[in-house]
């Protein structure tokens, strides 16, 4: 790094007089602090909330001190070629964003900015590279790209600054694993630069900084001890989510009415549902943002929002994050957060400044959601936020970082040198050796690298490089399957490759949008699930819902303390969850009812078993967040199954855990038995994947990452359990469970609450009954067992059937003439059909979009030759004309079927005798049409 010969004091003068020069306030406690830091190139992790001006305190000291390096080289006729600072955040939106605040600070001193992600064209790459910016605003992925670009790399030997925005999104991810390594691959080019890390919300500050600097490197932690305000509401709405709805309209019309208002959901689906319905209810205007949408789709909602939109954006954690998106009046949170950092990004969205207070309204109509919701509340309050737990030795994301580091050298490494270098980024400090090189012989056996073991020299060859292009992102590529209801013949959702392939087999059955399905056939030609519903279906069935946002043990167990509260009123205050107490008057009475058949209000101290005598499920009620109550289900299920050599399933909530059992009760004593025995937390958990397609998908995933399999590979259940049994003892292996586990158990917290149980300091209560409480509803009502209604006995569904097939629409054309065809949709259809030219009743349908039929006939007609296919169009045509001379607007009607030919009309129409039955008989055809089809010839 060149040194300048100005004392610190003349450099933070010139950082003083940029703030004045660009900022009409006084500078905020965390540019005060900054500066003076950042004038001594000191690293520095940024922490202050939203509002409080840390882009500025970050960027305006690099561009000053730039400035003066740049005055100083064109004193001393040296060239400024090469980039100076790397400004990197975690989405390409962000980046654009981040250009539009920095660039007039930066063109003010005649300081180039550029953006370099996926997105960017051939031509601004270009650019890039023949006239270098000093500062390139990038993302963790694109960083890992130009190391490895040739051109690009050779830019980077200047490069004093790394600044890291909104550091706390990616350090928890394998991405914060990636852009730590990549971070380390950057010494190996320019040895010595500053870092900077920026944010709003991190639970463990310390750990954040060491993350950020690596190993061995000091790291100043500047926060800005002023808490933003929060004027939230918390309501709860009994009824659905349209009653809900009605209410956000209501608040929104009363006190908001021209206001920019954004409206937080937890999932797409319940954003998109939200949008659909409130639109349908009011006039105010409506906008959907989030990640599934086109990136011009949700470029255009962020301009209207920064033109100062007017309405509500309905939207998921795509506009969570720092992006300038103008004044925000109000967010509204649909739902719990679910995390303490979920709703401080989220509500802190409005009011933008760090003079006003943020304003928030939270609304559910779900209790556990409620009570979620006030812990969350609370641990604001309380300035608690979650601890981000990083991917510490992601094995996988070392393997890439090996051949990347391999491919910018241009040269063969030295594998001790390159372990030591990689062993410096702070998640990989417990690295050892054995997984190192272990990682570098499954490289090796894949052809992804080459080794001379008497050199301990490693090798690029001919597919390191689009190897480590297809794998330069984390985030793993999941194919979609359309989910198609056979009823109505439309797309109801979609399932992620891991589910059908685990799950996909004809007759499963499993939950979608709150309904129960059953899978007919799997097309994986075109990406399809076709399915139809049920009425009901067996306890043991899976719920997908994909991934969830985690509650954490803190905020589950607070939650226990609420009840406690609650039912005590006495010690309880409203005003401290902002509450009114009429609200605090519905809560007690639903909480003490769902509760008083338990006697004990479960929390963290006292476990509640309920078990009813006529049921084959037992709930246990333990809040302890949902990863340690995953951890407990997991072990449970593993134990009892082994005592009674059943099969014992388990499903867990952040409350609550269900086991359940078709074959075996499942008694007190076989729940306390876990407690009574001595074993290994992990070894045990470790035991209960094998097979399961958890374990599976995460080994088909990580094997992509390493290379062993390509990266469009459709998901196949039987080959990763082959992978995994011949990688067993391997980095492979190893990773995926270490990743598993780190997703979706709490080991270590589940040892703490396991040795509490042995020595009583919390107690197990057992509880037997007539029925579950109320409390249990919620996880019971995901895993409702009901008897399996035959999909032909509903009238309900014959009635959706019928309306499909009355609605379909036909081209109804003359067979004898050639010169009438017209479109009808079944039910327009006459009851007398014949040609008003030649007055003839031999009329044929086709598809309404069918426009070769009638050239068809009328070339036959002109008594043209037709080529086979004609002549069988042709025949078809007659054949069916004669049908409908024969049965009338019913043949029409059965032909409206998915997959139905004239054969099979013919059929259907000579077994006819009542309607109710015909719609059974064309459904069962249209089904059988859907599981064979992919047997037929042209």
């Amino acid at each position: 790094m060149t040194k300048l010969n100005e004392d610190y004091s003349k450099l933070e003068q010139s950082i003083l007089d940029k703030y004045r020069k660009e900022l009409f306030y006084n500078l905020t406690s965390i540019q005060e602090q900054s500066y003076k830091v950042l004038a001594q190139r000191s690293n520095a992790l940024l922490v202050a909330p939203t509002g409080s001006g840390k882009t500025e305190a970050a960027i305006l000291p690099v561009i000053s001190l730039i400035a003066i390096n740049n005055e100083r080289n064109t004193s001393d006729n040296k060239s400024k070629r090469g980039i100076k600072c790397l400004y990197i955040t975690p989405q390409r939106s962000l980046n654009n964003d981040v250009f539009r605040r920095i660039i007039k600070y930066a063109t003010s001193e005649e300081i180039d900015v550029q953006i370099r992600h996926g997105d960017t064209t051939y031509s601004k790459r270009k650019k890039i590279i023949e006239n270098p910016p000093e500062i390139l605003i990038t993302t963790p992925e694109s960083l890992g790209v130009i190391l490895v670009n040739e051109k690009m790399n050779v830019l980077l030997r200047d490069v004093e600054w790394v600044i890291i925005d909104e550091i706390h999104e990616i350090m928890p991810s394998k991405r914060g694993a990636y852009l730590s390594l990549c971070l380390e691959r950057l010494t190996l080019i320019s040895t010595e630069f500053c870092r900077i890390g920026i944010s709003a919300t991190i639970g463990n500050i310390s750990d954040t900084a060491k993350f950020l600097v690596g190993k061995n490197r000091k790291c100043e932690i500047l926060i800005d001890k002023s808490l933003r305000k929060y004027d939230l509401e918390l309501k709860f709405v009994q009824g659905s989510i349209k009653d809900t709805c009605n209410h956000i309209i209501k608040y929104i019309s009363q006190d908001f009415s021209k206001s920019s208002v954004l409206l937080f959901t937890n999932t797409r689906d319940e954003s998109e549902f939200l949008g659909t319905v409130l639109k349908d209810q009011s006039n105010i205007p409506i906008q959907v943002h989030h990640g599934s949408l086109s990136k011009d789709a949700r470029e255009e909602t962020e301009q209207f929002l920064r033109r100062g939109f007017n309405g509500i954006v309905v939207c998921t954690s795509s506009l969570e994050l720092g992006l300038d998106i103008g004044s925000i009046d109000l967010v509204i949170h649909y739902g719990s957060p679910r995390q303490v950092s979920k709703l401080i990004q989220r509500i802190g969205r409005s009011r933008h400044t760090r003079h006003t207070s943020a304003k928030g309204l939270i609304i559910t109509n779900n209790y556990d959601d409620y009570l979620e919701s006030m812990s969350i509340i609370q641990r604001v309050n309380m300035g608690s936020i979650e601890e981000q737990q990083p991917h510490e030795c992601s094995l996988d994301v070392l393997a890439h970082n090996i051949v990347g580091s391999v491919l910018q050298e241009k040269k063969p490494l030295d594998l001790r040198v390159l372990y030591e270098t990689l062993k410096s980024a702070f998640l990989y400090k417990s690295l050892s050796f054995y997984d190192y090189n272990d990682c570098i012989n499954i490289l090796i056996n894949s052809y992804l690298l080459r080794i001379e073991r008497d050199k301990n020299l490693i090798f690029r060859t001919g597919k390191s490089l689009r190897y480590y292009y297809e794998n330069v992102s984390t985030i793993p590529h999941v194919s979609k399957f359309e989910v198609i209801d056979s009823i109505s013949n439309r797309k109801i959702g979609t399932l992620d490759q891991q589910f059908v392939g685990d799950y996909g087999e004809k007759g499963n059955v499993f939950v979608l949008k709150g309904s129960q399905w059953r899978i007919l056939v799997v097309n994986e030609t075109k990406f399809q699930v076709h399915v139809e519903p049920l009425m009901g279906a067996p306890i043991n069935i899976p719920y997908w819902v994909g991934e969830t946002i985690p509650v954490d043990y803190e905020t589950a167990r607070i939650v226990g303390q609420i009840r406690k509260s609650i039912l005590s009123s006495s010690s309880f205050d409203p005003k401290k969850y902002y509450l009114s107490n009429l609200m605090t008057s519905e809560i007690h009475s639903k909480l003490a009812e769902n509760i008083k058949p338990l006697k004990i209000i479960p929390n963290s101290n006292d476990i509640v078993i309920e078990s009813v005598a006529s049921e084959d499920v037992t709930i246990i009620h333990c809040t302890l967040g949902t990863k340690v109550n995953n951890t407990l289900g997991s072990l449970l299920s593993t134990f009892i199954s082994s005592r009674t050599g059943h099969v014992v399933e388990y499903r867990a909530d952040p409350y609550r855990i269900l086991l359940s059992s078709v074959n075996s009760r499942i008694t007190k004593e076989h729940i306390i038995s876990l407690f009574t025995d001595e074993f290994d937390v992990e070894s045990v958990l470790i035991a209960s994947f094998t097979g399961t397609y958890n374990i599976n998908w995460k080994v088909w995933m990580v094997a992509k990452r390493f290379g062993l399999i390509q990266k469009e590979s459709v998901y196949d259940k039987r080959l990763a359990r082959l992978l995994y049994d011949r990688y067993r003892k391997t980095s492979l292996s190893k990773e995926s469970i270490r990743e598993l586990i780190h997703d979706k158990y709490d080991v270590n917290n589940t040892k703490t609450i396991v040795k509490k149980i042995k020595n009583g300091f919390i107690k197990l209560h057992w509880n037997e009954d007539y029925r579950f409480s109320g409390l249990s509803q919620p996880i019971l009502n995901r895993s409702k067992k009901s008897i399996s209604t035959p999909i032909g006995m509903e009238s309900g569904i014959l009635e959706l059937i019928k309306e499909r097939l009355t609605n379909t629409k036909h081209k109804l054309i003359c067979v004898r003439c050639a010169k009438w065809e017209r479109i009808f949709e079944t039910h327009e259809i006459p009851d007398k059909l014949s040609c008003p030219f030649c007055k003839s009743r031999l009329i044929t349908a086709t598809f309404w979009k069918d426009v070769e039929l009638r050239i068809i006939i009328g070339q036959k007609l002109a008594g043209e030759t037709l080529s086979r296919v004609e002549e069988n169009k042709f025949d078809r045509a007659w054949k069916l004309a004669s049908l409908i001379n024969n049965f009338g607007k019913l043949a029409i009607f059965v032909l409206s079927g998915h997959g139905i030919g004239v054969d099979t009309c013919a059929r259907l129409l000579r077994n006819f005798t009542d309607e109710q039955n015909l719609l059974k008989s064309i459904y069962e055809a249209e089904k059988q049409y859907v599981m064979t089809r992919g047997f037929w010839d042209n």
